[in-house]
């Protein structure tokens, strides 16, 4: 089995090679351990050692924003206080005008007709059951046949 020197592989993790001689030097390290650890090492090698202190530059630029541009809420508070109250007092007129010409009495007549007229033509299941039981033990007994008849 060939193995590629340290100077191979530095080439590699720094992009120094062609792509086809990448692609052979990928699929080797798929089968070889030894060349696997090797090309771990240079890649260590190549990888900047400066650390980013990511919360630091976060921190700072929300900081930053946080002086840019000042939060105004007790105009914006006041703005939708404003608006709700007004919607409150529109919606209440029209419920005022609604129910002084009547509309919500016709609705709830209207659905109470209809909710009596389903009930009359929905027999009860509990009468049919009972029909249809006493009609079983009407066939059954033969001294009712007999006073029926």
């Amino acid at each position: 089995m060939i193995h590629y020197s340290y100077q191979h592989w530095d080439l590699y993790v720094k992009g120094h090679v062609t792509p086809s001689f990448s692609e052979e030097m990928e699929d080797h390290l798929l089968i070889c351990d030894q060349c696997l650890m090797v090309y771990e090492a240079a890649a260590e090698q190549f990888t900047p050692l400066r650390v980013i202190d990511v919360e630091e530059q976060v921190m700072t630029a929300i900081a930053v924003n946080m002086q840019k541009a000042p939060v105004i809420r007790s105009t914006t508070n006041a703005h939708v206080k404003r608006k709700t109250v007004a919607h409150f007092f529109i919606s209440a007129a029209a419920a005022v005008m609604l129910a002084s010409t009547g509309v919500f009495t016709s609705i709830i007549d209207k659905s109470a007709s209809v909710h009596d007229d389903s009930l009359k033509e929905a027999p009860s299941i509990t009468t049919s059951l009972m029909e249809q039981t006493e009609r079983l033990l009407s066939q059954m007994d033969p001294a009712e046949r007999e006073e029926s008849e």
